[in-house]
């Protein structure tokens, strides 16, 4: 069971997998939607269901308390483990990947860490269009292409604010405004459609062109367009992981969570963690602020030195093959 984007993206994996949709971002998705969705997994009559919650998650270990589903593997140290009759020991604070690399062992499944690595395919589908795109856009595989992925989900989910994980508008912009005019690179902005504003402002403050490409994407399409890019920049969100997962060169700004537990894996990333007392706070934000004081705190001059490390590692390898 996963969202929407989940969705495009597990069954474009080649693996014979059948995708429940539960849009929880969907506004009109009340108790009747949720029920509705909780009688048809029990039609399913499924027999394990493994919960990938987090440690405050209510509505998960309840799923899978009421899918009638005889072995229910979770994690102890979530809030409602109680629902579950497996319960497997894993560190509240565990790397996501850890931690559903030690669910699996619920199942009798295990797997050494190096073995457990995701990747993804772009979707052959989406190839097409998506070089259509690209050379709509003006781009062309002989320039170097910056993309940035400067948005994050908007939906709070109790206390917790998503967008709290977006860097601001103008440390973008003039990252952007380095990127064109100190490397000669293409910035290409991507994202969802109610992010295409965001991505006009920072074109306006960087004085810049950009290529502003939200909402004119779908799920396959970004996949193949980010891969293109020689770097990619992003908050932390599901493109940013989506970037790790396909190799693509990354920059990833952190703030409110935590690389020990949301870093993406591999060595070809570079992390950037903004500071402030009472960061990382997620999932239990300790202020009521619209802002991330530690996002905040990221200098522009940290994400250009991060962006050049990538750059000259890319050169390296080329250079020894």
């Amino acid at each position: 069971m996963a969202s929407p984007a989940a969705r495009t993206i597990l069954e474009g994996s080649g693996a014979n997998l059948e995708v429940i949709v539960f849009n929880r971002g969907d506004s009109n998705s009340g108790w009747r939607t949720v029920m509705d969705l909780l009688r048809t997994i029990r039609r399913r009559k499924f027999d394990i269901v493994i919960s990938g919650a987090h440690a405050n998650s209510v509505r998960v270990p309840i799923f899978a308390f009421f899918s009638g589903a005889r072995t229910r593997i979770g994690a102890g140290s979530e809030r409602l483990s109680f629902l579950y009759n497996r319960r497997v020991d894993v560190r509240a604070d565990a790397h996501y990947f850890e931690r559903y690399r030690s669910l699996l062992s619920g199942a009798g499944v295990e797997i050494e860490p190096e073995g457990y690595r995701p990747a993804i395919q772009p979707p052959i589908e989406a190839k097409e269009s998506a070089m259509r795109i690209w050379k709509e856009a003006g781009l062309s595989g002989s320039q170097l292409v910056v993309g940035m992925a400067s948005g994050a989900d908007l939906n709070p989910r109790g206390r917790w604010k998503p967008y709290l994980k977006r860097w601001t508008t103008e440390g973008y912009a003039e990252v952007a405004k380095w990127a064109a005019q100190e490397l000669g690179a293409r910035v290409v902005m991507v994202g969802t459609r109610e992010e295409a504003r965001l991505a006009d402002e920072i074109a306006s403050i960087s004085g810049v062109p950009v290529v502003n490409l939200c909402g004119k994407t779908g799920l396959g399409e970004l996949q193949w367009l980010v891969s293109k890019c020689n770097v990619f920049v992003s908050n932390d969100t599901g493109t940013m992981h989506m970037a790790g997962a396909m190799g693509t060169r990354l920059l990833a700004l952190l703030g409110p969570t935590s690389p020990d537990y949301c870093r993406p894996p591999g060595e070809a990333h570079h992390i950037v963690q903004g500071q402030a007392p009472c960061s990382p706070c997620y999932p239990h934000p300790t202020c009521n602020l619209e802002r991330c004081r530690a996002m905040d705190n990221i200098a522009a001059s940290q994400v250009i030195d991060g962006i050049s490390c990538l750059l000259q590692a890319r050169e390296l390898q080329s250079v020894h093959g």
